[in-house]
């Protein structure tokens, strides 16, 4: 492939509000540095906001054009790809601008934890016993699938989630088939106790094995949110009794 079309597949295109930023509200903090507008970071896996920077026209330009996010460093007073020294680099899917113009959201793949006091976003606050994670919606499922894939490759060979995949699609179904129906039973027997509580914890079991069994057939939650979303608005759905 040669150099040309490796760059028109790397770059990404500008979406949102405006067609352009409006660098005429961009600030320039020093007389000999570049006007620039704030940038968001978030995951797009998992909807975790990163972090902010700034950017310039020109950093805005590389990280398009690159498909890894470039900054205009203040401190350092020039351009700065995040991630050049850690390799934690985020790896750019969408960038949006807001209805002023004046903001910039993007939607990336992180490599490795952003902060650079190693935490998953700089948002994360500091506890005696290390980082507290900031979750927000799928943020923790996220994760939980990222520990089963990594323990899908060997790496904790005693872990369940391991010795599970290793016994095949169909063990991992039938075990999956057990939690629906511990689930089910869970949520019946609520109308007795008057607690939902096991059926919060048999749930919480029952999508661990939805996980696994997603991996065992190569796909991921994403591509299940995309089944729905390719939903939303549709027709309702028309109840038949069945005699």
């Amino acid at each position: 492939m040669n150099q040309h079309k490796q760059d028109a597949q790397n770059k990404v295109q500008l979406e949102g509000a405006k067609a352009q930023p409006d660098w005429s509200k961009a600030v320039r903090f020093a007389p000999d540095q570049p006007p620039v507008l704030p940038l968001i970071c978030q995951d797009i896996s998992t909807g975790q906001v990163l972090m902010q920077g700034y950017v310039s026209e020109q950093a805005l330009a590389e990280s398009l054009g690159s498909g890894e996010v470039v900054f205009w460093s203040r401190s350092r007073a020039r351009l700065w790809k995040k991630g050049e020294t850690s390799g934690h680099v985020l790896k750019l899917q969408r960038v949006l601008i807001d209805c002023d113009g004046d903001a910039l959201l993007a939607l990336v793949k992180p490599q490795g934890p952003v902060c650079h006091r190693h935490s998953a976003t700089c948002f994360d606050a500091e506890t005696a016993a290390g980082f507290a994670e900031t979750d927000v919606g799928w943020s923790v499922v996220a994760r939980l699938f990222e520990t089963i894939c990594r323990r899908a490759e060997g790496t904790e060979s005693e872990s369940y989630s391991y010795k599970i995949l290793s016994a095949g699609l169909d063990r991992v179904l039938r075990k999956l088939g057990e939690e629906c129906t511990e689930t089910i039973i869970a949520g019946k027997n609520s109308t007795i106790t008057g607690s939902a509580d096991e059926f919060c914890s048999e749930s919480a079991d029952l999508l661990f094995h939805w996980l696994l069994a997603l991996k065992a057939l190569g796909k991921k939650p994403q591509d299940v949110l995309e089944v729905l979303k390719s939903r939303e608005g549709g027709p309702r759905r028309v109840v038949v009794d069945k005699v």
